[in-house]
């Protein structure tokens, strides 16, 4: 089943958009500034404790 399924989405990725799909008159997907992380994530215990208090 999941070779038919991957068979069946390298076909329709590896076809070229025509005017007439859905996908051609899509807008651009929305981009944003998110800040600066507020903690590092690797320091377990800091995001912990940051996680607990929220």
């Amino acid at each position: 089943m999941s070779l038919l399924v991957e068979a069946g989405l390298r076909r329709v990725l590896a076809e070229p958009a025509t005017s007439d799909s859905p996908t051609a008159d899509l807008p651009p997907l929305p981009t944003w500034n998110g800040g600066k992380e507020l903690i590092d994530i690797s320091n377990r215990g800091l995001l912990y404790k940051v996680m607990e208090e929220e």
